[in-house]
């Protein structure tokens, strides 16, 4: 068990991570829901982009602060669980996940800077040019969040794992924690699917990110309370 100290730090950056991740998501939702497809017009998606940056920018930085909340989250389970081999590989997930997820955020952020900074009048010609490098960045962009999705569903599969195992907390936030590691699951499947050109894996993709952020939201929150009870409990 840990002291209140290590209860009160890991239910701040519980909640701190739900709400930096709400807030993130719903602003890039918002501003991305016009977003013109790059085909025919890519000087329009372009515009489009600068006219955005913004509220993009602002919701990279709080994405950023809500990865780096996974390595303390991850240190203090570690400490609450106490030290095992299923804790020291639910502590390596997470602070897997976080530097993923913070490498992640920081390459979109850089590309769409790219956009947002050197495709104002640019010739069709050299446009081409910025979306073939733009293409190159996503590569790389989706291997970090597949590698993010990978190490935070592990993260929380032993999460899940333990608290069945122990009972030291609720078994409802240990099943929640599994269904939230099947999910992550479920969205690498559906990411392999769409890099071997399965055409309904586009379909597919939007739901399970819905369902999945439902569950990361309730996840998160859940576990926040519980830690914080242990803090009004005296830590035990």
């Amino acid at each position: 068990m840990i002291d209140s100290t290590w209860a009160r730090s890991g239910r701040g950056f519980a909640w701190a991570y739900g709400v930096l991740t709400i807030v993130a998501g719903v602003l890039v939702t918002v501003v991305s829901v016009g977003i013109p497809p790059t085909e025919p017009d890519l000087a329009k998606h372009y515009a489009y982009i600068r006219q955005i940056w913004p509220e993009l920018y602002i919701s990279f930085l709080l994405f950023i602060a809500a990865m780096t909340c996974l390595f303390p989250i991850g240190l203090v389970l570690r400490e609450f669980f106490g030290r095992s081999l299923r804790s020291e590989l639910l502590y390596a997930s997470f602070f897997a996940a976080a530097i993923l997820g913070v490498l992640w955020m920081l390459a979109q952020a850089g590309s769409a800077q790219v956009v947002a900074r050197d495709s104002a009048g640019l010739s069709p010609q050299d446009l081409n040019v910025v979306g073939t490098s733009s293409s190159i960045w996503s590569g790389v962009i989706n291997w970090l969040e597949r590698g993010f999705v990978l190490f935070a569903s592990l993260g929380t599969y032993w999460t899940g794992r333990l608290v069945l195992h122990q009972r030291s907390l609720p078994r409802g936030l240990g099943w929640v924690s599994i269904a939230l590691a099947v999910l992550y699951w479920l969205g690498l499947v559906n990411l392999v699917l769409f890099d071997l050109g399965v055409s309904f894996s586009r379909e597919l993709g939007s739901p399970l990110v819905a369902l999945g952020a439902v569950v990361a939201l309730v996840w998160a929150a859940w576990l926040g309370w519980e830690l914080g009870r242990r803090n009004r409990l005296g830590g035990g």
